[in-house]
């Protein structure tokens, strides 16, 4: 599998270099950065990056574009499948995040890039926390394979997560989040729980029923079963 994965000691973020220069670089390159002087996460909070992280940006140029969303849930998932495999018992928070012991290990960020409104290509940032033993000022429950005792090799731990994800990558282009629904969902312990959903629209309370085929969080309320697409889940 070929990839040019680009490496900075630091950038402003890897998604904002992704952006500036998709025009100048190839599809599936993956930019790399040790440390991100703005990274962001979504709704545009901001992401602190504390070197120790590993930060990376995969700019993707795909003909296909029906299930753009649900690549970010795909790389969510590979993330998951990467992290287990180095004993971290993961697990995925909808829509996009990935969670040990109910603390956040791993955010990702998608970004369409468009030009007069053509579409140019879709940025999938990820942030990992690895050796980092101080998260203090993140601001949120937050952990790293460092404080699990998981010292993983960096590269072959990058690799291992662009392997997995290339290796459904076209599947789930053509097909949609349908074809990782059953893994997804196996990885996502909220199924009957209640939660609470904010989306800058509406906020809601209910049960947890399932994740539809489209990649959708489907709650229950007492008037009946509603489908959610975007927003924060909370538990």
């Amino acid at each position: 599998m070929y990839m040019r994965i680009l490496r900075f000691d630091e950038l402003d973020s890897t998604n904002a270099y992704a952006k500036r220069n998709c025009s100048l670089l190839a599809d599936q390159t993956v930019i790399r950065a040790r440390r991100q002087t703005a990274g962001r996460g979504r709704l545009d909070r901001k992401w602190i990056s504390q070197e120790g992280g590993l930060y990376f940006s995969l700019l993707l140029k795909p003909q296909l574009t029906d299930f753009l969303p649900n690549l970010t849930q795909l790389m969510a998932l590979c993330v998951c499948r990467t992290l287990r495999q180095l004993g971290a018992e993961a697990c995925l928070k909808w829509p996009n995040d990935v969670l040990v012991q109910r603390q956040k290990i791993c955010g990702i960020l998608s970004e369409a890039i468009f030009t007069k409104n053509n579409f140019e290509g879709l940025v999938l940032g990820v942030g990992l926390n690895l050796t980092q033993t101080d998260l203090a000022s993140v601001g949120q429950p937050a952990t790293s394979l460092a404080l699990l005792g998981i010292q993983p090799d960096e590269e072959t731990l990058l690799q291992d997560i662009l392997k997995q994800f290339f290796d459904n990558y076209t599947v789930v282009l053509q097909n949609g989040f349908k074809v990782i629904q059953a893994d997804y969902v196996r990885l996502f312990p909220y199924i009957g729980q209640t939660v609470h959903i904010q989306n800058g629209t509406q906020d809601v309370t209910a049960a947890v029923q399932t994740i539809s085929p489209e990649g959708k969080l489907v709650l229950k309320t007492p008037e009946g079963f509603i489908e959610i697409s975007i927003g924060d889940m909370m538990v």
